[in-house]
């Protein structure tokens, strides 16, 4: 995939009018009709693999509302097109077309089921629920487990996911702008195919709780080989760091709160390296980064633990980790012991009050 130039999108941002970020009403956004140039900060490039979906048929999949709601996808398919917008609280063109999002549930609610699906990747529900309710998303608004991501492939955000009646995908891409919008008037003028409708299986979720195994999932270096995250047996205790190379730059301009806690983070974990006792590895989220873009992160923040991108999304799912930084606890026997999210004042604390393994 050609990647989103992200410190040049944050510096486009930085310089365009802050109000045209912020939660502000549909009237005051571009027309969805209106397709936007690359040198505008909601701009993002179109990945052609995700092309490779269109005509596949959709996920069966169950997504759960902010609220505690159950959405099932297969109750739908057939009987009316499906509209999923994945997006995450912190990503600039997400903002940018969150009014063209509510302007579309405006339009076509009645007909099309429409559903905000957050990355479920640095975020929370309590973070989702603030950011749907400063947007003024009166459609469903889910979280995803990581499997949507996973079946389409997702290496960036925002992306929108239109379904027809027949169950299968007929849009998938990163903008709005004309080609969605013919695409959804192309789903409401879809009929059911006589074959039926089709739908293709997701994978199952396997989260980790305390005591279980953790298993060897492959990574990406920073020089592009495959390596596997540290598993098994061990001399030490284990802590996998979880971050994201962008996390103290780009999130800066919307959530400055959220990258001084990547960057105090980071610093901790630095220190917390150093001691030998304790086995450390770092994985980084696999959004908007690139092996390359990993190689220039460690040339200009030189951690002290080896660092590999999760490339499929796989490690963070497995551990069940939401919010940035987190650090895993794993024993001498390769099982998980913890999981700590977000709160970097907690990780010496939980790490130095682990008993000794045997």
């Amino acid at each position: 995939m050609r990647r989103i130039a992200l410190f040049s999108l944050f510096l486009m941002y930085c310089c365009a009018n802050s109000a045209q970020l912020s939660a502000a009403p549909a009237g005051s956004a571009k027309p969805a009709t209106q397709a936007l140039s690359p040198s505008d900060p909601g701009y993002i490039e179109e990945d052609p693999v995700l092309m490779k979906l269109v005509g596949k048929a959709a996920p069966a999949l169950t997504l759960k509302s902010v609220d505690g709601k159950s959405i099932n996808l297969n109750d739908l398919y057939g009987k009316r097109p499906v509209y999923l917008k994945l997006w995450a609280t912190y990503c600039i063109p997400c903002r940018v077309q969150m009014p063209g999002l509510n302007k579309i549930f405006a339009s076509y609610g009645n007909e099309m089921t429409v559903i905000a699906v957050n990355a479920g990747v640095g975020d929370d529900v309590g973070k989702v629920k603030q950011f749907a309710h400063d947007y003024g998303l009166h459609m469903p608004v889910t979280i995803d487990d990581g499997r949507l991501g996973e079946w389409i492939g997702m290496n960036a955000t925002p992306v929108h996911l239109i379904v027809g009646r027949d169950g299968r995908v007929i849009f998938a891409g990163h903008q709005d702008g004309p080609r969605l919008d013919a695409a959804i008037k192309q789903a409401l003028a879809s009929k059911v195919s006589p074959s039926g409708v089709a739908t293709s299986k997701v994978a199952d979720l396997v989260t980790l709780k305390a005591g279980d195994t953790v298993p060897s999932i492959s990574l990406q270096s920073s020089d592009g080989r495959q390596v596997a995250l540290p598993h098994g047996a061990s001399s030490r205790q284990r802590a996998i760091y979880f971050s994201a190379t962008w996390c103290e730059s780009y999130v800066k301009s919307v959530q400055p709160g959220e990258a001084e806690n990547c960057k105090v983070g980071r610093e901790q974990i630095d220190k917390l390296a150093s001691n030998r006792s304790v086995e450390w590895f770092g994985v980084m989220s696999h959004l908007w980064t690139t092996p390359k873009d990993l190689a220039e992160y460690q040339s200009k923040m030189k951690p002290r633990l080896p660092l590999a991108v999760d490339s499929t999304g796989a490690a963070f799912r497995t551990f069940g980790v939401k919010r940035f930084p987190a650090v895993a606890l794993v024993d001498k026997q390769g099982r998980l012991i913890k999981l700590i999210e977000g709160d970097p004042a907690k990780f010496a604390t939980a790490i130095s009050s682990q008993p000794v393994s045997k």
